[in-house]
């Protein structure tokens, strides 16, 4: 039997606003209190339209709340300008990332105008994640918006819209925390000479005399984009003790295709252009100073969503990162393919890799081009010295596949570690795997079981551990075949994937997968 591609294509049309309790199995932790919410597409109809892609469904924010007594589940719509226009209309008038909208308004000048105006060129849609910025939880997404939620109630409260706050085209969508609640992210917008690469801080609190967190975020550093008209796809970037880490990967937005295809209605999926034998471009940004790293690096090509986690040892640096040939996994989730092809997808499909890159940071001018220069143990990446004195970098693939959405214990982002925990990238059997990588054996510890298929994994550190792997994975599992439904999620033993507790629930509509989740602790 194939790997159940209907998982990726569900339809949920009604949310659990009042808490649903699960049938609980297995003993969960006493320790172990708290929230667990998610983020991802959700509603794919409106009326008799439908969205073409599994990313365009209008965000559905699912949590698991772990109590005394159980655990429960509930669920909301965002309330975004996308799903309230499309709700109002009973069709799809705000277009996606595969999908254009229908437009309503009847005025030919108008209907172009709307082409053209920021908010209606870009969706609101806010799906990748739940983030928090000074304190307060929001849904976010790779346009310039954030939604600010009630992790209790799940409503939306309020909409940030940083393209009028800040000026900015685009945003990464997976902001990274610092210890002093100060909150790092990579903004894209324009600079005199063409697109750049913002690194900034978003405060704790307001500063004084600003009404928000947003409204002035500190600038902690720059990069020109090396494309004029074809700024990178950046979903994630990494952080050291010492520097930011942005990979510029071959995957563009070409700027005058998508000009084109707002004029011909035609979707933004269509505007990203895979710069065919390019490579991927690593900026290293000193933390300290905001000045770029003057050594110049470039790896073998490969695309990518997610980076892992990186760190400084021995004056090296090191990326960790899912990568792949090519971004062929964008354009295999219209769910035209999906629905055509899902028998034989999973084997065409690239399962990707963990891939290590490593940087070593004193070269001398003196070593000969084939040398390789990285002398780390126990790794089989290599960097070899060009002509000009830049670096050619070959990554370490260090598993058989990609494991997505990876969560790393908080004590270790940005250090040296050894454990991380995904959703595995084989989709070639009767079930989706949650995998442990111990990157120091090289080994992957899977966890499985037939007709169920992982969602996201998020690990939670016992409170004091001091074992890195000391800790739960929360996976939440979609149920394939007819049981669209029917959702659980099950708590793994983090340091031999064995599995510890599960909880079931049996849902009023078909329950979609997320893309991204976060735990609160109660």
């Amino acid at each position: 039997m194939p790997y159940d591609f209907t998982t990726w294509d569900r339809n949920c049309l009604e949310e659990h606003a009042t808490p649903l309790d699960g049938t609980v199995t297995g003993t969960i932790p006493p320790w172990l209190r708290g929230s667990y919410i998610l983020d991802g597409p959700g509603r794919m109809t409106y009326g008799t339209s439908e969205f073409n892609h599994v990313f365009d469904g209008s965000a559905l924010i699912q949590k698991f709340t772990i109590g005394e007594t159980g655990v429960t589940f509930t669920s909301r719509f965002l309330r975004s300008y996308a799903y309230t226009t499309n709700l109002e209309n009973e069709q799809i008038v705000v277009s996606e990332f595969g999908t254009t909208g229908k437009s309503v308004t009847k005025n030919k000048l108008a209907k172009l105008g709307d082409k053209f105006a920021f908010d209606k060129m870009f969706s609101d849609n806010a799906p990748v994640g739940v983030v928090k910025f000074g304190g307060e939880y929001y849904c976010i997404t790779e346009a310039p918006f954030l939604h600010k939620i009630d992790p209790t109630t799940l409503e939306t409260i309020s909409k940030v819209d940083l393209h009028k706050e800040l000026g900015i085209n685009s945003q990464c969508p997976n902001p990274r925390p610092l210890p002093d609640g100060t909150t790092v992210n990579i903004l894209h917008g324009m600079g005199a000479t063409g697109p750049k690469y913002d690194i900034v801080g978003f405060p704790p609190t307001p500063l004084e005399g600003k009404s928000s967190v947003f409204a002035k975020p500190k600038k902690l550093g720059s990069v020109d984009a090396r494309w004029k008209l074809n700024p990178c796809h950046m979903h994630t970037f990494g952080m050291t003790e010492n520097y930011f880490i942005l990979l510029e990967q071959p995957l563009t937005i070409d700027v005058k295709a998508m000009v084109a295809n707002t004029i011909r209605d035609k979707p933004f999926i269509g505007g990203m252009e895979w710069m065919e034998n390019k490579l991927v471009k690593i900026h290293m940004v000193h933390r300290e100073t905001g000045k770029e790293v003057k050594l110049k690096c470039k790896c073998e090509a490969f695309f990518f969503m997610h980076i892992i986690n990186c760190y400084e040892r021995d004056n090296h640096v090191v990326i960790d990162v899912n990568g792949y040939a090519k971004p062929d996994l964008l354009h295999a989730f219209h769910l035209k393919n999906l629905r055509e092809n899902g028998a034989t997808l999973g084997s065409n499909l690239d399962g990707g890799a963990v891939k290590r890159i490593v940087i070593p940071m004193d070269i001398s001018d003196k070593v000969a081009p084939e040398m390789n220069l990285v002398m780390l143990a126990g790794t089989k990446a290599k960097a070899q010295r060009q002509k000009d004195g830049s670096l050619v970098l070959t990554p370490d693939n260090v598993t058989n596949f990609a494991y997505e959405i990876p969560s790393v214990h908080p004590d270790y982002v940005g250090k040296r570690y050894r454990y991380f925990y995904g959703s595995c990238g084989d989709m070639t059997g009767v079930t989706g795997k949650a995998g442990k990588i111990d990157l120091e054996t090289r080994e992957a510890k899977d966890w499985f079981e037939e007709g169920l298929y992982t969602g996201i994994c998020y690990f939670v550190p016992r409170p004091g551990a001091t074992a890195e792997d000391d800790g739960v994975v929360l996976c939440t599992q979609l149920h394939g075949g007819s049981d669209k439904k029917k959702v659980s999620l099950v708590i793994l033993n983090a340091s031999d994937m064995t599995e510890i507790a599960r909880a079931v629930f049996n849902t009023a509509s078909d329950i979609p997968r997320s893309l991204h989740g976060i735990y609160i602790p109660a």
